[in-house]
């Protein structure tokens, strides 16, 4: 019976080790989580002074061809803010929301700026 009680009380002391290595384990991983973080690092002075480059935006030429003539889309939208900016009063730089609609048969050009609306002969 001896012997058992050595085993018993070796069991025991080797679970209370055990139960304490995971506490300090415990203790340890609550520390580093709740440990202020260092400052981040400045960022260089280089970096700001820097201007952000620019976005290259792609420019797009259409063409609309119809009994036998040719109109370019950015010439209808400067004769359809040149109308409105007379019609109005307006600088044309003031015309923000442009929607054009081009009727070849009628050869005419319909505009819709800053919710006035208007025609130009084409």
């Amino acid at each position: 019976m001896a012997a058992r009680k050595k085993t018993v009380a070796a069991e025991v002391k080797s679970a209370e080790t055990k139960v304490t290595d995971k506490a300090e384990t415990a203790v340890k991983a609550a520390e580093t989580k709740t440990a202020p973080k260092a400052a981040p690092k400045a960022a260089p002075k280089d970096a700001e002074a820097k201007p952000a480059a620019k976005k290259a935006c792609k420019k797009v030429s259409i063409e609309l061809q119809y009994a036998d003539k040719c109109v370019d889309v950015a010439s209808l939208e400067s004769k359809a803010v040149a109308a409105w900016a007379e019609a109005t009063g307006n600088a044309k730089t003031a015309a923000k929301s442009i929607n054009l609609y081009v009727k070849p048969e009628e050869d005419t050009l319909y505009y819709v700026i800053e919710g006035d609306t208007g025609m130009v002969e084409l």
